[in-house]
């Protein structure tokens, strides 16, 4: 079961991974946006490697020893999910996107159950549950919304996203062992913000272009909370108690940006509420313990 204080960091991780949509959206005008996902990164690695090295040190002889899974993660889980994610919304609808980020929840715990990880029944509901109000949100409460879904090169890009997220999200309680998950983090985030700056800048040559103060403070708040606090956060979770109960949380980003939404001026609806509701309920029975959890390798 979830502590208090995990419940609390991982709904501040999917409000501020909310609000990196506007953020980014912001930023974008100014940048591509390979060098807005470089920027965010470099900055949230200048977060991190501070905190990491005042708290626990930088662990050389651990990050070496698991350097390629690491590795793997910040190459697809973070450059990967980053510019597929980005390049997919320029191409599709925000009601496809939406509804594809979705399923980060379900391929997570689908790869959690190919890697070895328990899953029991009620967190296969809680996951039902929280797609069902996703889905309740994106369409308006009509479903008849669906019946335009297509995909798209823009959907496939943001599936490609969600597939990468799911990966990053089920690689470390696998493949990585006895390296703290602020390691993992400190790590990942800063591989990636090397690669993805030297991509950035030898693919659109704008990393360091100038730009109006209003969008350095729109990466800058993505690095600090998108990339540095979210990430340690998550990582910490995933290590804590696996990514299929971790995954739901996912499902509050598209509500969280509806409320967002409200905040900007359009007018809450019965939909929203509902559509909360479920996503909730998800949540909590994701996230409650179970005495019969079913892992693949007990399945005769």
């Amino acid at each position: 079961m979830l502590s208090k204080s995990l419940w609390l960091k991982l709904g501040l991780t999917s409000f501020f991974w909310a609000a990196m949509f506007y953020l980014g959206q912001y930023a974008v005008r100014f940048l591509s946006a390979e060098s807005v996902s470089a920027w965010r990164f470099l900055l949230g690695a200048m977060v991190v490697i501070p905190l990491v090295k005042s708290t626990q040190g930088i662990d050389i002889k651990g990050i070496k020893q698991h350097f390629i899974p690491l590795l793997i993660m910040a190459i697809v889980g973070i450059g990967g999910f980053n510019l597929a994610l980005f390049h997919g919304l320029q191409h599709t609808s925000a009601m496809n996107g939406a509804l594809i980020m979705a399923l980060c929840p379900v391929i997570i715990s689908l790869f959690g159950v190919l890697f070895g990880e328990s899953f029991s029944f009620r967190q296969m509901l809680g996951l039902l549950f929280g797609l069902a109000g996703v889905v309740i949100v994106i369409t308006q409460g009509n479903l008849a919304n669906l019946s335009a879904f297509a995909m798209q090169k823009g959907d496939l890009l943001v599936l490609l996203a969600a597939v990468c997220w799911a990966l990053y999200s089920t690689i470390p309680k696998r493949f990585i062992k006895n390296l703290d998950s602020l390691q993992v983090t400190v790590a990942t985030v800063t591989m990636s913000s090397i690669l993805l700056s030297v991509y950035a800048q030898s693919s659109q040559g704008d990393l360091l272009r100038a730009v109006p103060f209003s969008a350095v403070a729109a990466i800058g708040l993505m690095g600090l909370f998108g990339s540095g606090l979210a990430y340690i956060w998550w990582n910490d979770a995933v290590r804590s108690v696996g990514a299929n109960t971790v995954s739901i949380f996912m499902n509050l980003v598209p509500i969280y940006t509806a409320l967002m939404s409200v905040m900007l001026g359009q007018n809450l609806t019965v939909v929203h509420i509902l559509g909360t509701v479920f996503v909730l309920i998800g949540v909590s029975l994701n996230t409650a313990k179970t005495s019969k959890p079913l892992a693949l390798n007990e399945v005769k």
